[in-house]
């Protein structure tokens, strides 16, 4: 291992801290450029938008105004403009308005919560691609639900992580959902940790993944015509593509849209269960991942850009993701914190090797690795906001004196 690691760190190059992936924060250097041009079916983009999704839904993003900019610039990082903004609030509406717009010849920018972690969720004008960019924010689409008797979960595509792990504890006490630890307090959505294979620091679950959801894919015909398909691999019981007649109007996204609305009305409904086809049977989790981190070879056990499974999993906007179906995880009874230090890095591969993967039976929940300046700096905060608790009790000693 030791050499193996040497091997790794030969010509390794550090990253040097600079934002380059998000250099359109920088309006500086697009402040020179001259104004677009849109072609006629790009103009009138917005309008046929409006007629999908209603006026309310749909805001012009060239100018930054306060009801775009939460759209246009991430919480965290990266900031650009669009041709429009396009809220759906049916998967059956995001399907039409993603039509439209690749109709109109327009890049698609499907959006979550818009945290800005990867910098990835906000136009950037600094492309090649001189084509103007739609988002399309799936942040209505937050319906969520169980199945299986709350083994699984089926979450449109813009349920928060968050949101789905407090929706879980109090329908399932004893189950909990993937992601429950990171950058929860963002909530990003499952469809997007799906789309990125978020969930680094677990080892029992693995990375977000499954072959179950119901995805969009845009490809060209023979003549050069784009082709929006519905991709239904949900295995859901009523919601296969074979439960619907050809010559109804109704398709497995209209399907999902009715059940969803009946969740959001409040109406009580039979928990509906996987289908016994194929995709019913198919995974919603990682679940071989405890196999794999535990064989300790030089194989990779996983990373980012994995697009094993169904398209839709690393897919990082290729596709349109619609809905997904996640496993739920037993809840555990007890937890316990370590921290450990390591004098170097043969021990800490070491420990690794013999202590946290020995045995894919019996793996810690997560683990993380922190320098030793992550671990100063965590440190300084702990001892301010130890600080900060004591003042503020002495406040309100005070005040309750007087």
């Amino acid at each position: 291992h030791s050499e193996y690691y040497t091997e790794l760190q030969k010509d390794r190059e550090l990253p040097k801290g600079e934002r380059g992936c998000c250099s359109c924060d920088d309006t500086s250097c697009s402040s020179s450029a001259k104004a677009p041009e849109f072609t006629e079916a790009q103009n009138a983009l917005s309008s046929k938008l409006q007629k999908i999704v209603g006026k309310n839904h749909v805001h012009d993003g060239m100018k930054e105004t306060s009801k775009n900019a939460p759209f246009l610039k991430g919480a965290r990082m990266g900031h650009g403009k669009a041709l429009c903004v396009v809220q759906p609030g049916t998967v059956t509406e995001t399907v039409k308005c993603l039509k439209e717009i690749v109709d109109a010849g327009c890049v698609v920018l499907p959006q979550g919560s818009n945290t800005g972690l990867t910098g990835g969720s906000v136009p950037r004008n600094d492309t090649p691609d001189t084509r103007p960019a739609v988002v399309l924010s799936m942040k209505r689409l937050d319906t969520h639900f169980p199945i299986d008797d709350g083994h699984r979960v089926v979450c449109l595509a813009g349920c928060g992580i968050s949101t789905l792990a407090t929706s879980i504890q109090s329908w399932f006490p004893d189950r909990e959902s993937h992601s429950i630890l990171g950058s929860t307090f963002l909530n990003p959505t499952t469809a997007a940790g799906v789309a990125f294979g978020s969930g680094g620091v677990y080892v029992r679950k693995g990375p977000a993944r499954t072959d179950r959801a119901l995805y969009c894919k845009v490809s060209r015909n023979k003549w050069g015509e784009n082709v929006v398909t519905v991709v239904n691999t949900l295995g859901i019981k009523g919601l296969e593509d074979a439960d619907f007649l050809e010559h109804t109007e109704l398709d497995a996204a209209g399907g999902l849209d009715k059940y969803a609305n009946d969740v959001r009305e409040g109406f009580h409904r039979p928990m509906i269960k996987s289908s016994d086809s194929e995709h019913g049977h198919a995974k919603a989790s990682d679940s071989n991942y405890q196999n794999a981190v535990c064989e300790c070879t030089r194989d990779v056990s996983r990373y980012n850009a994995d697009t094993t499974g169904e398209d839709c999993n690393r897919s990082e906007g290729k596709v349109v993701i619609l809905a997904t179906v996640h496993d739920t995880f037993p809840a555990p009874e007890k937890k316990r914190v370590f921290w450990v230090a390591f004098p170097d890095m043969e021990t800490t591969l070491a420990f690794r090797r013999e202590v946290c993967l020995d045995n894919p039976e019996d793996l810690p929940i997560s683990c993380e690795y922190l320098d030793r300046d992550s671990v100063s700096s965590s440190r300084i905060i702990c001892h301010l906001l130890h600080a900060f608790q004591c003042d503020l009790i002495r406040d309100q000693i005070g005040n309750h004196r007087s």
